[in-house]
């Protein structure tokens, strides 16, 4: 971190406003967990399952390789300077390089632009990146350094994971590979656990559940789509509902106070997460006809 990068915090922290802060908090969500589970569920279960699945596979990939870089490198948080006041604070978990938020907005709009192939819409994707970086600087929750490398890798990792989604003709191969290659990260992590490594733990047990739901989805209840628009409505609702439940109701059973085994519990609750809504919410599907 460069003094100039406090600076600019502390200049941005200077010139909040109530309406400013209240836009800047609806541009950054773009950036969180809530914006991908509905994207992807929308396309999953309405319009075209193998594009939720690449856009999935794209943007879960991007935010692991961010947490192990975080993990790594673990740079402290403008906010642990005590100069920097965070606005949402409870949304700034982890460490603070690069920043999580930027780089999963940049991997999710630039794996859709690419998909659309619009050059306004590439320039709008290219704008919000921009907007969702410099909301996280005006939250205090990142340095500008955060939100550069996020951004810049963001989009390079989603150009490299949508040319691979598309060269590699068993997919199921890739995701495979893809846990293979964060596992020594994971085994890594827990040898010396930090809490701030929860992120991470997440986004691991994700590709886990992912790559079984996929395989169930296939066998068991491979999605149709001509259904009528109310049904694919049903589908959404109930999925969100679904993994809204599991990731609240799985909670009970954490006993643990360990937090090497709160981590691996963490993994687990998003692998089921995952395997329930993608995998099994079909198969429910198929059964009741919808």
């Amino acid at each position: 971190m460069f003094k100039f990068e406090l600076d600019v915090l502390l200049f941005l922290q200077n010139i909040r406003t109530d309406i400013l802060n209240v836009l800047l908090q609806g541009i950054t969500m773009l950036g969180e967990e809530v914006v991908m589970v509905l994207v992807i569920a929308i396309l999953y279960f309405c319009i075209d399952k193998k594009f939720a699945q690449k856009l999935f596979f794209v943007t879960v990939s991007s935010a692991g390789i961010n947490g192990i870089i975080k993990n790594l490198v673990r740079f402290p948080r403008p906010f642990a300077t005590g100069k920097i006041l965070c606005v949402r604070e409870d949304t700034a978990t982890g460490y603070s390089f690069t920043s999580g938020h930027t780089q999963t907005f940049a991997s999710m709009s630039t794996t859709i632009a690419k998909k659309l192939k619009k050059p306004l819409v590439t320039f709008l994707v290219g704008i919000l990146i921009v907007l969702v970086a410099f909301s996280r600087m005006y939250l205090g929750a990142h340095y500008p350094s955060d939100v550069v490398v996020g951004a810049v890798l963001g989009v390079v990792l989603a150009l490299i994971g949508t040319s691979l989604f598309d060269k590699v003709e068993n997919k199921k191969v890739l995701y495979l590979a893809t846990i293979i290659l964060l596992t020594p990260f994971a085994i890594m992590f827990l040898i010396n656990p930090d809490e701030h490594f929860e992120d991470f733990y997440k986004i691991f047990g994700m590709l886990i559940g992912f790559l079984f739901a996929v395989m169930f989805e296939e066998k068991y209840a491979p999605l149709e789509y001509n259904i009528s628009w109310w049904k694919k409505v049903l589908r959404v609702v109930t999925g969100i509902v679904a993994a809204l439940l599991i990731k609240e109701g799985i909670k009970v059973f954490n006993v643990f106070d360990s937090l090497r085994m709160n981590l691996v519990f963490d993994a687990l609750r998003y692998g089921v997460i995952v395997f329930v809504t993608l995998g099994i919410c079909p198969w429910i599907f198929k059964k009741i006809k919808i």
